[in-house]
């Protein structure tokens, strides 16, 4: 009786097998059903992710934009303290003079001419930026834009200069998103900051 068993066992188990092996397959598979479903979650995700992302990326951007921008002002305010003259920033086109446009880069130059004067006369050219990356731009509608900012040897704004201070210059990018956008003011003691405001 022992040996029909056993010999029952051994012609019963390949069946066996086969047919766990087939509900394996069975269940490692998708219905088209289950991708789309699949595919539907993909999509919602992808569209609540993207605009964060983006909005990510711009904030970064201006971010770091207005950072230089800043950075230029404490030069020329600590350049002028250390050797006790004028100097100045303003917007320059190539690097070695004023003119143009901030979005086109700026620099820092020691200012010959006096306190008071409504422009600048370039000395020795201390550091320059080059233009701003990308489509970013100061917005003239929203910010004051002076065409230089002059720093006296006490550290203050050379308010006699033609610029009525506090200014501002507003960094923007036209596909602006959120509050992604930077206001940076200059105040009247010439400290500058910025500000992450709503984008216009």
């Amino acid at each position: 009786m022992a040996t029909d068993v056993r010999f029952c066992k051994a012609i019963l188990w390949p069946s066996v097998g086969k047919m766990e092996q087939i509900r394996l397959t069975k269940v490692l598979g998708f219905t088209v059903f289950e991708l789309m479903v699949a595919v539907l979650v993909l999509a919602v995700l992808s569209a609540i992710a993207v605009p964060n992302f983006r909005a990510t990326v711009q904030n970064n951007r201006l971010t770091s934009q207005a950072n230089e921008l800043i950075t230029a002002l404490q030069l020329a305010r600590s350049e002028a303290i250390k050797i006790a003259r004028p100097v100045s920033v303003c917007p320059s086109s190539n690097g070695t003079s004023c003119g143009g446009s901030w979005a086109q880069g700026w620099i820092v130059v020691q200012d010959n001419a006096p306190a008071g004067s409504n422009s600048v006369t370039p000395g020795l050219v201390v550091r320059v930026w080059p233009a701003l990356p990308g489509d970013a731009f100061f917005d003239s509608n929203v910010g004051s834009n002076p065409v230089f900012v002059r720093y006296l040897p006490n550290g203050m704004v050379d308010r006699q200069a033609g610029v009525a201070y506090p200014v501002t210059l507003a960094l923007r990018v036209p596909d602006c998103s959120r509050d992604s956008a930077r206001n940076i003011r200059i105040g009247t003691s010439g400290l500058p900051s910025a500000t992450r405001v709503q984008c216009d």
